[in-house]
Order: C-alpha cells, then sequence, then structure tokens
C-alpha cells in the first residue's frame, strides 16, 4: 500500500517507493551488526598509552583500533588496516627497544 500510495505512514519513507512486478526475484538476510565503535585508548606517537594527565604508562603500549582518536571524531571505512599495520610495526619497534633497553 506505502509504494502505491507513495507514502510510508509507518516509517515515513520516502525512498524506495517502486513496485516490483517482474521476477526474477532475489533476496539476502540482512542482520544488525557491530562494525566498528569509536572511543578507546590514547597513544602519542610512539604508541606509548598514555594516563589521564597525558603521561605515557611505561611498558604498554597499543596499536589498532584499540587507540581512539586517530581519525578524530569519525572514521573513513578501511582505515583500520593502515593504522594496524603501521602503529602495529611501530608499538612492536617499541616493545623491543624497551624489552632490550635500546
Amino acid at each position: 500500500q506505502s509504494v502505491s500510495d507513495r507514502m510510508d505512514i509507518a516509517f515515513g519513507r520516502k525512498t524506495g517507493m517502486h513496485v516490483l512486478d517482474t521476477p526474477p526475484y532475489y533476496s539476502i538476510h540482512i542482520a544488525p551488526a557491530v562494525h566498528y565503535t569509536m572511543g578507546g585508548v590514547k597513544a602519542n606517537d610512539k604508541t606509548q598509552v598514555l594516563k589521564a594527565d597525558g603521561q605515557p604508562i611505561q611498558g604498554l603500549y597499543a596499536a589498532g583500533e584499540v587507540v581512539g582518536g586517530l581519525h578524530g571524531s569519525n572514521r573513513i571505512g578501511g582505515n583500520s588496516i593502515a593504522e594496524t599495520v603501521i602503529f602495529g610495526l611501530r608499538a612492536a619497534q617499541q616493545v623491543r627497544d624497551y624489552i632490550f633497553g635500546m
């Protein structure tokens, strides 16, 4: 009825008002899922996790999506690959230096 009236009273939609009357018809299962959550620990450019006062926590490093705010107040899909690879390598180097006193 919404399509023929071109008015979706239940949800107020104005898009997707097309009659589907020509087969074949296909369907897929869609379910909600969490893709990404904003936020995380604060870390500096050396991947050191920071305390509330901005000072690094000795021996604690973070990389990838656990670090919050890297992209500001939003995140562009696909950016997690770069942050994981780049900061993962950087964190590994920092951990090595910390362990071996380099």
